[in-house]
């Protein structure tokens, strides 16, 4: 059994900006295919919580790759992993 999954408020806002963008500009099945590939993700994150490359900005984050264009930004502690971000290349970063 995996660790428990927490999502961060601002995995909470990026995801649906992202599930916002896809859906405008490529479709409900491309939404659909990328929320499965995050999901097989997720998934493998709580099973297997450091198979992925600590981030170059902060050791305790990881980045695990959802496709060629999205990544996911993730901390893990001994009880829970915490889903902090996700972005994707093709969308402007919505803080700016």
């Amino acid at each position: 059994m995996g660790l428990s999954v927490q999502y961060a408020e601002t995995f909470e806002i990026t995801f649906k900006a992202l599930i916002d963008f896809l859906r405008e500009n490529w479709g409900d099945k491309v939404v659909t295919d990328f929320v499965e590939e995050t999901e097989k993700v997720i998934d493998l994150i709580t099973n297997f919580p450091r198979m992925y490359k600590a981030s170059s900005f902060d050791q305790n984050v990881r980045v695990a790759p959802i496709n060629k264009l999205s990544s996911l930004f993730y901390e893990v502690t001994n009880k829970h992993i915490t889903l902090l971000h996700i972005i994707d290349t093709r969308q402007e970063p919505f803080w700016l």
